[in-house]
Parts: C-alpha cells; sequence; structure tokens
C-alpha cells in the first residue's frame, strides 16, 4: 500500500489565513460544495463526487479513484438594496467573497475503505451599506452605517466504506470556525462589534445505494452546530467601549437530504435532491451581552436583542450533466429554498432573502487533470419588514430589502 499523503499543513494555512466571509444561498448555506455540484444546482447527494464528498455526502467519497487532490473555490458577488420607510434607497457597497476548498482523498489500498480531510467555507452572510438614512420619519436626515460579516469555515476529516458493490457509507466530522462583526448606525444611535469568533463541532453521516445500472439513491442528516461567539468588543456612538463580548443563541442547524440520480443514456445524467434545513430552532432570538466598561459610568452590562424568528426551509435542487466528448462534460440545474427569514423580523443587517437560482458549468479533462467551472445566478428578491410598528423596538419596520447575487465556482483536480 503506497503511503498516504495527507496535505494537513495546507489545510491549516488555509483556515488561518483564508478570508471566511461569505454570502450563502439557501438560508446561509451555499446550494453546493464544488463546481461540479453547483453546475448541477447543488443535486450531489446521489452523484459521484470525489473529493467534495467531504462538504456533500461522505458515502460519495468511496467512488473517488485511488487518489485525488482538489484546489478550488467561488467568488460571489451581491447585490442588496436598503430603503428605509418614508426614506430614499441604498444600494450595497461592492464586495467580492472569496470562498475556499482545499481536498485530498485515497482508497486505503485495495480495501473497501476511502478516507479524505479537507477545508471548506460553509457559508454565511454580510453587507455593507452606507449613508443609510436612520428612521427618517423620526430623525429626518440623519445617516449612519449597516454592516456585517459572518463567516463559517470547517475541516473535515471523512471516511466511507463500500459495504457491498452497491451500498456506500460515510461520516464527516465538523471542526468549524466562525467569525462575526456588525455596524448597527455605530456613530449615532447604536453601536459596533468586532472579533467575535467561536469553534464548533457537528457531523454527517451518508449512505449511497446503486439500485441498477440506471437509478441510485442517497441520504445525509447534518447535526447541529450549536456557535458560542465570545472574545469581541463592543463600543458605543458614545464611545464607550465594552471589553468582553458574547453572542448567544447562534446556531448553524441540522439538516436532512435524500436525492436520486438517473442515467438515462450513457452520457446523460439527471438528478434532483430534496433538502430539510431547521432553521426555526437554530436563529430565533439572538443576543449581545456586553461586560467590562471602559467608563464607570456606563451600565456595567449591555444586552442587546436581535429578535429573527427565522423559518425552516425546504429546498429542492434538479441538475443535468451531458457528456459532450471524451474531455468536455455540459451541466445546468436550477435550485429553489424559500427564504427563511421571516417579514415580520426583516433586518438589512441580516437578510438571506434570494429564492430561485440557474446555474451552469462544464468540466474540462486532460490527461489526470479536471478543470470544473460553474456560475450561479440568484434571481432578486425583496421583502418589506411588517412587523412591530413601534420604531423603539423593531427599528426597520417599513423597511423594503432586495437581493441578487452572482456566483463563480471553479475548481482544479489531480486523480494519481
Amino acid at each position: 500500500m503506497k503511503k498516504m499523503v495527507i496535505p494537513g499543513l495546507i489545510v491549516v494555512t488555509l483556515m488561518l489565513f483564508t478570508p471566511l466571509t461569505g454570502w450563502a444561498t439557501n438560508g446561509m448555506n451555499m446550494i453546493g460544495t464544488g463546481a461540479v455540484s453547483a453546475g448541477m444546482g447543488g443535486a450531489d447527494v446521489a452523484v459521484p463526487a470525489g473529493c467534495t464528498a467531504i462538504a456533500g455526502n461522505p458515502a460519495q467519497l468511496a467512488t473517488t479513484c485511488n487518489r485525488v487532490i482538489s484546489l478550488g473555490g467561488a467568488f460571489l458577488f451581491p447585490g442588496m438594496e436598503d430603503t428605509p420607510s418614508g426614506g430614499s434607497k441604498t444600494e450595497n457597497e461592492f464586495q467580492v467573497f472569496p470562498v475556499p476548498f482545499i481536498g485530498y482523498a485515497q482508497r486505503i489500498g485495495t480495501s473497501r475503505w476511502s478516507v479524505g480531510i479537507g477545508a471548506f467555507a460553509q457559508g454565511g452572510m454580510g453587507v455593507d451599506f452606507q449613508n443609510v438614512e436612520v428612521m427618517p420619519g423620526m430623525m429626518p436626515g440623519l445617516k449612519d452605517d449597516l454592516m456585517s460579516q459572518v463567516g463559517f469555515v470547517r475541516l473535515s476529516p471523512t471516511v466511507a466504506y463500500n459495504v457491498t458493490d452497491k451500498l456506500t457509507m460515510g461520516a464527516s466530522l465538523f471542526a468549524g470556525y466562525a467569525t462575526l462583526k456588525y455596524d448597527f448606525f455605530p456613530n449615532t444611535i447604536g453601536h459596533r462589534v468586532k472579533d467575535l469568533t467561536s469553534f464548533t463541532f457537528s457531523g454527517r453521516f451518508g449512505v449511497n445505494y446503486q439500485l441498477n445500472d440506471k437509478w441510485s439513491v442517497g441520504a445525509t442528516y447534518t447535526t447541529e452546530s450549536s456557535i458560542d461567539f465570545d472574545g469581541g468588543e463592543l463600543t458605543t456612538a458614545s464611545g464607550v467601549k465594552y471589553g468582553d463580548v458574547k453572542m448567544d443563541g447562534f446556531t448553524w442547524p441540522r439538516q436532512v437530504e435524500a436525492g436520486v440520480a438517473y442515467r438515462a443514456t450513457p452520457k446523460l445524467l439527471l438528478a434532483m435532491d430534496l433538502s430539510w434545513i431547521n432553521w426555526s430552532s437554530a436563529i430565533k432570538t439572538v443576543t449581545v451581552t456586553a461586560t467590562n466598561p471602559n467608563n464607570a459610568e456606563a451600565p456595567n452590562t449591555l444586552n442587546v436583542p436581535f429578535v429573527m424568528e427565522w423559518d425552516d426551509q425546504i429546498v429542492v435542487a434538479i441538475g443535468a450533466e451531458y457528456e459532450l466528448t471524451e474531455y468536455l462534460k455540459i451541466r445546468t440545474g436550477y435550485n429553489y429554498g424559500n427564504s427563511p427569514v421571516s417579514s415580520a423580523n426583516l433586518s438589512p443587517l441580516f437578510p438571506a432573502l434570494v429564492e430561485h437560482h440557474a446555474t451552469a458549468g462544464f468540466t474540462y479533462t486532460w490527461t489526470n487533470w479536471d478543470f470544473d467551472f460553474a456560475y450561479e445566478h440568484a434571481f432578486t428578491n425583496s421583502k418589506t419588514n411588517d412587523g412591530d410598528p413601534n420604531p423603539m423596538t423593531n427599528p426597520f419596520y417599513g423597511s423594503k430589502v432586495s437581493h441578487t447575487m452572482d456566483t463563480f465556482n471553479f475548481m482544479v483536480s489531480y486523480r494519481f
């Protein structure tokens, strides 16, 4: 058996130095990990995945060749608009979010076992509105900023086993690292929070079954990740700094996925996935607690609640892959996931509004190399805050927020 090669130094370097903020589009999740999955609209549970199985269905790791290493990611270009009640529209500042992926996988000799490890950005969200009108109905002419950045990256050792020639099973351990910062009208009536971080652990279990030469089915279950942000700093608009800041109530949700793939012809593969994401148990009221102020006259403890009360999300992904030539495969897909953000608690700081996505992509193979590319377009979706009209408890009442996004995915894999 050849010596196993694990590029741990590369993975750790990626974890430490790669920007972690991204705009995801199934809530805070990416619709797919890797250009192959993205090109098929995220329909990948029952589709051979190679290295990207560390971020998808871990059972698909058993479909890898002897050894493979993959490097890639995505660039996300969000478009946001915020129109306060009675105020003028503000567009999001231009932003580009890199979303990295690196992975290595191999079969252990001639055994039924396959192993892999990798790091990838699970998702996140972020906005940057400058000179937004602050409650124009009460404070005409007063403007300030709204900014948020949430990022979540995972290190994922994965193992898969061929139970039979048709049945494979796999499991991934997710070691996660999350970051968060935001500005909530920091120069006028609000505050600024920075440097919140958290380490967290969760897992994913997956199965895949090849029914016959044409049909295969798969499923995954992902446990939730309780994210306990701490180590932050809060600065009020009046200049008081709180040195100990934490955030409670922020959780990455559990998820159940099921998928089917159909080999319609030797060159045409069709796939469909159905997912349930339990946002309603993960994102409810998120509370920022700040202590240790640098001013003796300031309150010793400052509590800032964000009532979010997200809804569960059902995601449908449909994809197709066609082999044009021995060297070129093309893909297309569609992804729909209802926005988990309720209109009553809509905030331009933490929106996740897009629902419909169209995707396209291709793979070009040259000797032992695969070059993958995919493009995703998330169509514009808008919501208006129709909750409590009291501006003291709901400062964004009447605000209309719109969200769209374009994403470019790429990946290079070497099989050896």
